[in-house]
């Protein structure tokens, strides 16, 4: 997962505060709190039924340093000084994007890392009859230059922004999105390949225009 090879980098540290805004159920903080005990992650989201099933998940796991939160994260969000801020697959789906970006550089403390994850605004599906539009878009996703200007608006500084979901994981998305209402055998059957899938894409067995780009920035100090 992107995210979690780009905090690699802070891998030893202790104390570090993490906001996965627009977390949803929380897969990603429930990542990153289990890798990172010492870690104390906060998942941000507005749907009170989303943020009860992570709850749910993180007692399951015996996961006490993860809290979901209900938070605009197009207002201040409290608790200034975080050490990471994840918006992944979430601006997209923000009318105010420029507030969004305003709440999270806000919330970074000086030197503070942001990891972004879009789609690119061109993308399309591999597959006929596949969705053509994120699931809760408002926008259809961003160009590399619309990406970097808002992110240097807000006074952040890009340090790289990579393509990413090219065919080959962009086809296992739809596939694992056609398959996700069968039954437990047919997903369970079709976990490794999909699995595969996403290894290959890394090895750069792949094909066709990226469909997302990932950006990481950082809060000058």
């Amino acid at each position: 997962m992107l995210a979690l090879r780009s905090l690699s980098s802070l891998d030893g540290a202790a104390e570090i505060r993490v906001l996965d805004a627009g977390a949803g159920e929380g897969l990603l903080s429930l990542a990153i709190a289990e890798r990172y005990p010492d870690w104390t992650v906060v998942a941000a989201d507005l749907r009170e039924d989303a943020l009860e099933r992570g709850r749910a998940d993180a007692d399951r796991n015996g996961l006490g340093n993860v809290r979901f939160e209900p938070i605009d994260i197009t207002r201040p969000i409290p608790g200034l000084g975080y050490d990471v801020v994840l918006a992944m697959e979430c601006l997209e789906e923000i009318p105010d994007d420029e507030a969004a970006m305003a709440a999270f550089a806000d919330a970074l403390r000086p030197d503070g890392l942001l990891l972004v994850h879009v789609p690119e605004r061109d993308w399309r599906p591999v597959l006929s009859g596949s969705e053509a539009a994120w699931k809760d878009q408002v926008r259809h996703g961003y160009s590399r230059e619309e990406l970097v200007s808002l992110l240097e608006r807000h006074g952040l500084s890009v340090a790289r922004v990579t393509p990413t979901t090219r065919g080959m994981v962009k086809l296992a998305q739809e596939v694992r999105d056609r398959i996700k209402i069968t039954s437990l055998a047919v997903r369970a059957l079709a976990y490794p390949p999909l699995t595969a899938a996403l290894w290959l894409e890394r090895l750069g067995v792949t094909w066709g225009p990226a469909r997302a780009l990932y950006a990481e920035a950082r809060k000058p100090s």
